[in-house]
């Protein structure tokens, strides 16, 4: 969109719109007796064109060569005026100008045909000298009809070629021009401000319009069912020109709409996206022309430092625009790179962040922050994609990128995610946002949660909704003792599906129960009531893991590296957060087993380093921009973070408390320093476990080595009684696996009784 200021900017373009004029000026006062001309006698010999001799000579060399069609040029010309104002990039050049000089000879041919009455004309005819030997030749060779038809297709095919740029795209920017000035003298008057509903503020303190904003109805969701084939989803919206921010509006209630009462019946529902709140409007067009001025800035500021480049491309997002530009040959990439605090001071912005090279392209990215910051709600970005939501097992929508397009990914394809910067920067709001696309998309039936908050309040809202296996850890040690109980359950988890020959958990919920008890072979009916027929999803996230690493650091990242390496194919997500990204929290084992990371902004380089393993993190402007490494590469992607408010979370959880929460008893019952996650666990098993000599009484007592007969007896996990069997078979108590039967038992009660009075158990005093 043109401005003042582009046009006080532009010479150049407005040197060659004064020469425009000048020539249209001559056209108009075009008299075939003005020299160089001779049809009068005598010759005259000053021209009468107020243009002067070079006027009259100019509107001479085209009335002679096309005539009338000479005001066509006199168009074109200003329509490639205006893309020059405008800076519109035009990839393809010889397309458009061949079909403009294909549409002139066309229309010169027609005028000179059937514009003989036109007034004044040159000697030649009123095509001029090109409308006439078009004529005559074509005339000549296929007669007046075949003619007109060569002529007609010539001038569609060159109307093709050139409308869009120097017709289409002109005509609609002055359309936009005057309906902007009309909307801004409409925004003049004065209107009553509704009270009920007072403007809210974006991050960054940018006063937004009234939430009153009309907002166009969508279609009612669908409810969703377990997801059967994996998809990760990372859209990309490919921009040519000016990519304008996406302002679609999903269609929620207001802030004070009641919570929706769950059915009569018990059965589960979905949160609806009414509980949601709207997106406040935006001023588009104002932050078009700010974003073109800065295009014309940025190449301006570099050839003030002696190098020429070209804005190729303009991508604008709700918070950053992303200039992409055309190095001239021979200058070094690194040397734009060191310019970036250069291009900060000419912009007046806090910090700029250069991308070199843009991934797939030849293009450099210069990353600026708006002046007019938008907002990315949880709602707009659900709405967006919700066809594809069926398709994530574990959706999780981060936000969108620098195009405006949103960002959703499957973490159950990630499959584990590191989030670390320093306070007040959107690290809370992003988990928020993560629990709550879970939340809204999944039964508790196919995610379970396991959420642990150091800091008691930043998770708290969640307490009472079903999808959690366990009331909100605070406890550190606590903490410690799940994340050992989770490397049991994934053991466990992965005895079953080694038992029923399948290779990850989606194949063995697809299965049936049917089909997995005849794989299982379970030895009676409570062995059979044990064994699950369908495993959910389990996602453990930990708002702070530097209080974590404080309570048992060895412990700590002993569990999270084996969840992070084995985790995945049964169904086990980590999400840890921390506000201290140093080493001696996100150690190198720790950041080695978790691809994914998500960095807000951070306080050094160091930092940066530490999370990305590059720098870009310390350059972030807070309020939810973050850099997103993709897992299992080294592309990085900047974005602005899904914000929610504490009022959309707790009518989503007021919502879902409606329905009864299942606590996993294993869980519920279990004690810190000892059972499955205590600190007694270790590699000597046989020494720490108070349940080792029990548990050895009732395989001798029974006579036989099953791990069945050890869970229903102590009611212990899979995992717990299977490591148990297996120091038992190290020291000799029971013989080696046999497929199909239990394990031999090679004492009996008295060697037994007379073993403990001898001492240790041992496998060398068998």
């Amino acid at each position: 969109m043109l401005d003042r200021q582009q046009l006080t900017r532009n010479g150049p373009a407005s040197a060659f719109l004064l020469a425009i004029i000048f020539l249209a000026l001559s056209l108009a006062h075009y008299d075939p007796s003005d020299p160089p001309g001779h049809s009068t006698e005598p010759v005259r010999t000053s021209p009468a064109n107020p243009c002067g001799p070079v006027g009259a000579a100019l509107a001479h060399l085209l009335f002679t060569s096309v005539g009338w069609t000479s005001m066509l040029v006199v168009v074109g010309l200003a329509a490639l005026d205006l893309l020059w104002f405008a800076r519109r990039p035009v990839t393809e050049k010889v397309g458009p100008l061949a079909g403009f000089a294909l549409l002139t000879a066309v229309t010169a041919a027609f005028v000179h045909k059937y514009g003989r009455e036109l007034d004044p004309r040159p000697l030649v005819g009123s095509g001029g000298y090109l409308g006439a030997l078009a004529v005559a030749f074509f005339e000549g060779q296929f007669g007046l009809l075949g003619m007109l038809l060569i002529l007609a297709a010539s001038g569609l095919v060159g109307l093709s070629l050139c409308a869009e740029p120097l017709f289409v795209w002109p005509f609609q920017e002055i359309v936009r021009v005057l309906g902007l000035k009309t909307r801004r003298k409409q925004a003049a008057e004065p209107e009553p401000v509704p009270v009920a509903n007072p403007a809210m503020l974006m991050p960054g303190n940018f006063a937004l319009m009234d939430t009153t904003t009309r907002v166009a109805p969508i279609a009612s969701r669908a409810a969703l069912t377990r997801p059967s084939s994996p998809e990760e989803v990372i859209p990309d919206a490919a921009a040519r020109g000016l990519n304008q921010p996406n302002v679609t509006k999903p269609a929620v209630a207001s802030l004070s709409t009641p919570i929706p009462t769950a059915p009569s019946g018990g059965e589960y529902q979905l949160p609806p996206l009414e509980l949601l709140e709207p997106l406040p409007s935006y001023p588009i067009h104002e932050h078009e022309a700010k974003i073109n001025a800065r295009a014309l800035l940025v190449e301006r500021t570099l050839l003030d430092f002696g190098y020429k480049v070209r804005v190729v491309q303009i991508d604008t997002g709700p918070v950053i625009t992303q200039f992409e530009i055309e190095l001239e040959a021979g200058l070094r990439v690194s040397r734009i790179i060191s310019l970036a605090d250069d291009l900060a001071i000419a912009m007046a912005v806090p910090s700029v962040r250069i991308v070199a090279p843009i991934p797939g392209k030849t293009t450099v990215g210069i990353e600026v922050p708006n002046e007019l910051r938008a907002m990315v709600k949880l709602g707009e970005v659900v709405t967006e994609i919700h066809n594809r939501n069926d398709k994530l097992k574990i959706p999780l929508f981060l936000g969108k990128d620098v195009k405006g397009a949103p960002l959703a990914f499957d973490l159950a394809d990630m499959p584990h995610l590191l989030i670390a910067g320093r306070t007040g920067t959107g690290k809370s709001v992003c988990l928020n946002a993560m629990i709550l696309s879970i939340l809204m998309t999944k039964r508790p039936d196919e995610v379970k949660l396991i959420l642990i908050d150091p800091k008691m309040v930043e998770l708290s809202q969640f307490k009472k909704i079903p999808h959690l296996m366990h009331p909100v850890v605070t406890d550190m040690k606590k903490a410690e003792s799940l994340l050992s109980w989770a490397c049991d359950k994934m053991d466990e988890r992965y005895g079953y599906l080694a038992r029923a020959g399948v290779r990850n958990i989606q194949t063995y919920n697809q299965l049936g129960a049917d089909e997995i008890y005849s794989r299982l072979r379970p030895e009676d009916d409570e062995e059979m009531a044990r064994i699950p027929t369908y495993m959910p999803y389990i996602v453990i996230i930990a708002d702070e893991m530097a209080d974590l690493m404080m309570t048992a650091a060895k412990e700590v990242e002993s569990h999270i590296v084996r969840l992070a390496q084995k985790a995945r194919a049964v169904g086990m997500h980590l999400i840890v957060a921390t506000q201290k990204p140093t080493v001696d929290v996100i150690t190198g084992l720790i950041k080695g087993n978790l691809p994914a990371r998500i960095a807000f902004q951070v306080a050094s380089r160091g930092d940066s380093r530490v999370v990305l393993d590059e720098m870009g993190a310390d350059k972030l402007l807070g309020n939810g921009d973050m850099l997103f490494l993709f897992p299992g590469t080294s592309h990085i992607v900047r974005a602005q973070g899904t914000y929610v408010s504490d009022a959309e979370v707790n009518r989503v959880c007021q919502y879902l408390e409606q329905f009864p929460a299942e606590y996993s008893r294993e869980l519920v019952q279990m004690q810190v320093g000892g059972g499955p996650g205590g600190k007694e666990r270790g590699a000597a098993l046989k020494e720490r476990d108070e349940l080792y000599e029990p548990a050895i009484e009732i395989i001798i007592r029974e006579g036989r080595g099953s791990c069945s007969l050890l869970q229903r007896a102590l009611g212990i996990g899979y995992g717990r009684a299977a490591r148990l069997i297996d120091f038992m078979a190290e020291d000799g108590i029971v013989g080696e696996f046999k497929s199909g039967s239990a394990r031999e038992v090679l004492y009996s009660w008295d060697e037994w009784e007379a073993l403990k009075n001898g001492g240790e158990v041992s496998a060398n005093s068998v």
